[in-house]
C-alpha cells in the first residue's frame, strides 16, 4: 500500500514538474514576442519636419548609431532631464551620437518653439515637428502612450512613455534606457551601465 502511495505521488509530483516547465515555455515565448529585442522590427516611415523647418525621414537614422526619445518641450521633468543626462553622458564618453527628440504635442511644439527649446540641452539634438496624425503615427509605431490630460489651470500637460531607444548605424532597434519614474536619480540603470550601452551602441 506504502509503495502504491510513493508510486502516485511520483506520478503527480512529475506532472506537476511537467507542466510547470510547460508555462515556462509559452511564458518566456510570449514575454520575448512583446518585449523588443536588439534587431526586432519597430517603427516605421515618416515624413515630417525638424526643428529648422526642413523635412525629416526615417533615413536620417541611417549612417550612424542615434538616440530616439519622444517628449514635449512643457514637460515638467522627464523631458529636460532625459535631454541633460543624454548630453552629459555622451559628451563625457567623448561620443559624437545624435540625439532624435520627436515631439509628442506637435500643437504647441512647432519649429520655432522647438528651435528656442533644444539649444539648451546641447547642439546635437534635432528636434521633430509636424501634423499631428503622421507624428502620432510614428509615436504608434514605436509603441509610444500618449494620453492628453487636462489640468486645472484649464490647459494639458501629457503623460507619456519615457524610453529612450537606441538605434544602430542601420536605424535597426539596438535597445532601450529606462527612465526611473520617481526620484533624484534620473536612470533606472546605474549611469555605468547607462555608459557602457552607449559605448557598445557606438561601436555598431
Amino acid at each position: 500500500m506504502m509503495a502504491f502511495f510513493w508510486s502516485r505521488k511520483k506520478l503527480l509530483l512529475g506532472a506537476v514538474l511537467a507542466v510547470s516547465a510547460l508555462i515556462f515555455v509559452v511564458s518566456d515565448q510570449l514575454a520575448r514576442k512583446h518585449i523588443p529585442q536588439p534587431g526586432f522590427s519597430i517603427g516605421a516611415p515618416f515624413s515630417l519636419i525638424d526643428h529648422h523647418g526642413r523635412p525629416i525621414s526615417q533615413t536620417v537614422f541611417e549612417g550612424k548609431p542615434s538616440l530616439l526619445f519622444f517628449g514635449f518641450t512643457y514637460c515638467p521633468e522627464v523631458c529636460p532631464t532625459t535631454l541633460v543626462d543624454l548630453t552629459r553622458l555622451t559628451e563625457e564618453l567623448n561620443l559624437q551620437i545624435p540625439i532624435y527628440f520627436v515631439t509628442l504635442d506637435p500643437e504647441r511644439d512647432t519649429t520655432q518653439q522647438l528651435a528656442d527649446y533644444l539649444p539648451y540641452f546641447g547642439e546635437r539634438i534635432t528636434g521633430i515637428t509636424g501634423d499631428i496624425d503622421a507624428v502620432l503615427s510614428l509615436a504608434k509605431s514605436w509603441g509610444i502612450y500618449r494620453k492628453k490630460i487636462p489640468t486645472s489651470d484649464g490647459d494639458y500637460t501629457i503623460d507619456h512613455t519615457s524610453t529612450v531607444f537606441m538605434l544602430s548605424n542601420t536605424g535597426d532597434f539596438a535597445g532601450t534606457i529606462a527612465w526611473k519614474e520617481a526620484g533624484t536619480i534620473a536612470w533606472k540603470e546605474d549611469s555605468e551601465v547607462v555608459k557602457q550601452k552607449l559605448l557598445r551602441l557606438a561601436s555598431r
